[in-house]
């Protein structure tokens, strides 16, 4: 009987001895299994799917607006490369309810066409690309016969690469083509006595920003003063003028004012000179100066007036903006009445303004 028990006793310790010894085991296997995952990182096959990437980058530069969105990121003046770095990503869409629609102001940005304000290789790797490598790329977007490309890009190797091609519409800015051959006669002219010899008058644009900033207006073809550039032209100037009682027209500035609720206008302070971030001021393709000009005009000049974004006061969408274009005139000392431009003409949603336009475009990405 004493065996008996004794061999019993011996089995139970024995079977403990396996319990712990199993369960040993199976904890060690475990942690074995979970780092082999981490002894194989370094010798993983280097196969990479490039067309994965060139396809993620396609898809951020034409279906996203890009980061920051609101203030969008391409409103850093032409000159402004200090908060460069505040830029997180580079979309190109007009919207994230455009997508494939892309912003001439963006492009332009993105593609170094603004002089003083430039992405290097490693800002397009950072901001578009993205990824743990050092990829190289070739980028680039073609509108009719413009091509542009991504600056520090490489020519597309003939081994393996990603490659994504994506049509495009590129939004052309609104201009406002005043050609006042358009006009009836004394549409936008004034009447001197003819005792009179000389004059002092402006002639303005007003850009109403509650009626341009309309919500129901399709951001694609919505003219926004907070994100786009306008235009402004002015040509023909004496179609219907008196031009044989003109002894002198001279173009002597521009001044921008803001309207208030009662109708009333204060001046701008603080016009730079000549053109900055803010305004392009050119009398036939010549920058002048916004105060003190003195150029003299006829019949073939052209004033052209950019207005970069955002524009002043475009945050308050009730406000609206008036540029004044001022002009001097002498006249002959004659027994008729004289005339001179004035009058108001509107920047909206009318015939007065050639409204955005989309241009057709392609986008391709290659990235090895």
């Amino acid at each position: 009987m004493d065996a008996i028990r004794r061999i019993t006793d011996e089995d139970a310790i024995l079977s403990i001895d396996f319990l712990a010894g199993f369960t040993v085991f199976i904890l060690a296997l475990i942690m074995v299994i979970s780092l082999v995952p981490g002894f194989l990182a370094g010798i993983q096959s280097e196969n990479i799917d490039y067309d994965a990437v060139a396809y993620r980058t396609s898809v951020i530069l034409v279906e996203d607006p890009g980061a920051p969105d609101n203030p969008s990121w391409n409103l850093m003046g032409p000159y402004d490369m200090e908060h460069k770095a505040e830029i997180q990503r580079l979309g190109l869409a007009v919207s994230k309810d455009t997508p494939n629609i892309l912003s001439r102001e963006k492009v332009n940005k993105f593609f170094n066409l603004n002089p003083g304000f430039t992405f290097s290789a490693e800002d397009y790797r950072d901001k578009v690309i993205f990824g743990d490598l050092t990829y190289l790329y070739n980028i680039s977007l073609s509108t009719g016969s413009d091509v542009y490309y991504a600056d520090g890009g490489d020519a597309v190797p003939t081994f393996q690469y990603g490659y994504m091609r994506r049509l495009v519409r590129v939004k052309e800015p609104s201009v406002a083509a005043i050609n006042f051959t358009s006009y009836a006669p004394g549409y936008y002219n004034g009447n001197l006595d003819a005792n009179e010899t000389s004059i002092s008058e402006d002639f303005s644009v007003h850009i109403p920003y509650g009626v341009l900033i309309d919500r129901s207006v399709n951001p694609a073809y919505r003219i926004d003063p907070q994100s786009e550039h306008l235009t402004i032209d002015l040509s023909n100037m004496y179609s219907h003028l008196n031009e044989t009682d003109i002894v002198s027209m001279n173009f002597t500035g521009m001044g921008l004012y803001k309207q208030l609720d009662d109708g009333s206008t204060i001046l701008i302070p603080g016009l730079y000179p000549y053109e900055n971030d803010t305004y392009s001021l050119k009398v036939d393709g010549t920058p002048v100066p916004a105060t003190g000009a003195q150029e003299s005009v006829d019949s073939s000049s052209v004033i052209t007036m950019e207005l970069y974004p955002p524009l002043p006061f475009s945050n308050e969408i009730t406000s609206s903006l008036n540029v004044n274009f001022s002009f001097s005139y002498q006249f002959e000392d004659s027994h008729v009445t004289h005339q001179y431009l004035s009058g108001m003409h509107q920047y909206d949603y009318t015939a007065n303004v050639t409204q955005p336009e989309l241009a057709d475009g392609v986008m391709e990405v290659a990235i090895w």
